[in-house]
């Protein structure tokens, strides 16, 4: 039971610390805060990775649970989607959605952010490195425990919220937001009943799929994209300013279909591998290592504890993925 046990606690860990410390959005002096991440962050990366393993939804139905997850969260739990002035930042302004009461830059970001970074990357670093990456790690009442790890982690924290630091939301966005969860979720499972036979080479005129060298160099192109816009804002560059919001939100949907595109169609050739998908798990903790440096936390930190917890972060990241490289070429070798 313990081996099988192991990767569940590790991915419980593993979520919170690459979402909001390895990210750079809570400092080294606050990780006693994982605590109360762990049921939220943990207990829904758990709940989506076995999901999808025992109903065989594959990386495509992980991304859509994982974005449903986003939907909750940012929706309902934080409500960022829908508070106008949330931690003080003015995240709505751009690309305000009247009929919606959302941002458009907002809103396909964050939720990018969380379906990819807070969902994806931990459990493809964890199942790396296990011996069964593709099956359920835990029986029923695992799986019953996670959900409620994953309830507890949204509800308690609502519930004991004082009135006056939430938020309010109107019945149309919080129908809203739960249909557009359940349609997510829907769409997972309907892509787990949609697999595509892997292509032979002379179906698309190429032999393999990229080695995984070049699938991470690329995805770590396509991280550098995606943080563009926030990177120029920390240096007091705003988009707002000089691009029109709906011309941004194009680019982001352009690249988030494009990357789906490439993987999809890399995935299906003969010679794609657990290699490939250790390089595109690496490629968003590597993203998020370098990131955490110039990303200002959003808890109080002094500049030297902050910089010395982002290295210490970053340091660890590059050693997780040391291990898991190890361990996945000794699991290779083994089979």
């Amino acid at each position: 039971m313990f081996p099988r046990i192991l990767p569940a606690l590790g991915l419980l860990v593993l979520a919170p610390l690459v979402g909001e410390y390895l990210l750079g959005n809570i400092a080294v002096n606050a990780l006693p805060m994982i605590v109360g991440l762990i049921p939220l962050y943990g207990g829904g990366a758990l709940l989506i990775r076995e999901v999808a393993r025992r109903w065989r939804l594959g990386w495509p139905g992980i991304i859509l649970l994982g974005l449903a997850y986003a939907v909750i969260e940012e929706g309902l739990l934080t409500r960022s989607l829908f508070d106008p002035d949330y931690v003080g930042l003015r995240l709505l302004d751009y690309g305000f959605i009247p009929a919606l009461g959302i941002g458009a830059y907002w809103t396909v970001f964050v939720l990018a952010i969380h379906g990819v970074w807070s969902i994806a990357v931990p459990i493809s670093m964890v199942e790396a490195g296990s011996r069964r990456p593709d099956t359920p790690w835990l029986g029923k009442v695992g799986l019953a425990g996670s959900a409620l790890l994953f309830l507890a982690g949204g509800a308690v924290p609502i519930a004991l919220a004082s009135p006056a630091a939430l938020h309010p939301l109107s019945a149309a966005q919080i129908t809203w937001t739960l249909i557009t969860a359940v349609a997510l979720v829907v769409a997972a499972f309907l892509s787990g009943r949609r697999r595509r036979p892997v292509r032979p080479a002379h179906a698309d005129g190429a032999a393999t799929p990229p080695g995984p060298w070049t699938v991470f160099a690329i995805t770590i192109a396509a991280g550098l994209a995606f943080w563009i816009p926030s990177l120029l804002a920390m240096v007091g560059i705003r988009l707002e300013s000089v691009v029109p919001a709906w011309l941004t939100v194009g680019c982001y949907l352009a690249l988030y279909a494009t990357m789906a595109l490439l993987v999809l169609r890399w995935s299906r050739r003969t010679g794609w591998g657990p290699w490939h998908t250790f390089a595109l798990g690496a490629a968003g903790l590597v993203t998020y290592a370098w990131h955490g440096f110039p990303q200002p936390p959003s808890f109080p930190a002094p500049a030297d504890v902050d910089l010395m917890g982002n290295a210490l972060f970053a340091l660890a990241a590059l050693g997780l993925l040391a291990l898991v490289a190890v361990r996945q070429q000794r699991l290779t070798t083994s089979r």
